[in-house]
């Protein structure tokens, strides 16, 4: 009996530490918007951690932002479409505390009126010679070991150039570094091809961001060097996109 009664009050104690740990939402939610994003903030009673699930679609929030542990979350999300609704859930990678929708400022785009029926006619008699379509950029990229040339270099390259394009991780800073040379080659970014060793390096003039590959295609390097005469100093002959295969040489 008096085995009983003790297991019993071990059994109290653990589920009353249980709910003493619980994590609970302290108060609603604040979302504040902008045209193309928008920054979510809420309180726990206790630090846990930061995660934020957003997609267009209630059923499939397909994104994720996360943050650091702590009790005031803020998770700040960029790229957004302007004047979309988009749906959110909130908490911790455990656990989540609450649902909810926003909306960016500013109205949608406008959807493009059908053609007239003269319109259709003139195509149908006249055919456009329309243009080939864009090689397409895959949406992920493969695992980091078969991205990145030396993966013993990868954690001291994120270290020094990670913050250049926000990465939240070694892998995310290498899938960035493989999504670029796609990015490189099906909008013509300029490219040099270095015949001494094969190295095949990669500028976008625009966001300064330059990226160097070995002959098989895995990532050398990757960050926006502070010099703007930096490309024009790096070896290698112009090459264009359509002429590459991989191996590059």
């Amino acid at each position: 009996m008096k085995g009983t009664a003790a297991f019993l009050l071990c059994l109290i104690v653990v589920i009353s530490g249980a709910w003493v740990h619980a994590v609970e939402l302290v108060g609603s939610p604040k979302v504040t918007v902008t045209t193309n994003g928008a920054t979510v903030q809420w309180k726990t009673d206790v630090p846990c951690g930061t995660r934020l699930s957003y997609g267009l679609n209630a059923a499939q929030l397909n994104q994720k932002a996360e943050g650091v542990v702590t009790a005031d979350h803020a998770v700040t999300l960029s790229g957004l479409s302007t004047g979309t609704t988009y749906h959110y859930s909130l908490g911790s990678a455990r656990q989540q505390l609450a649902t909810g929708t926003f909306t960016t400022s500013g109205n949608a785009p406008a959807a493009n009126p059908p053609p007239s029926i003269v319109r259709r006619v003139l195509e149908a008699i006249t055919p456009e010679k329309k243009p080939a379509p864009k090689a397409a950029i895959p949406a992920q990229a493969p695992p980091t070991r078969q991205t990145w040339g030396n993966m013993s270099s990868l954690q001291d390259h994120f270290d020094r150039h990670g913050h250049d394009f926000s990465s939240r991780s070694p892998d995310d800073y290498a899938a960035q570094a493989w999504l670029f040379l796609q990015r490189a080659r099906a909008e013509g970014l300029p490219m040099k091809l270095d015949d001494t060793d094969g190295t095949l390096r990669v500028f976008d003039p625009k966001t300064r961001a330059f990226a160097a590959y070995n002959e098989s295609g895995r990532t050398k390097t990757f960050f926006k060097p502070e010099s703007p005469t930096y490309w024009q100093r790096q070896p290698g002959r112009p090459v264009k996109p359509a002429d590459l295969r991989l191996p590059f040489r």
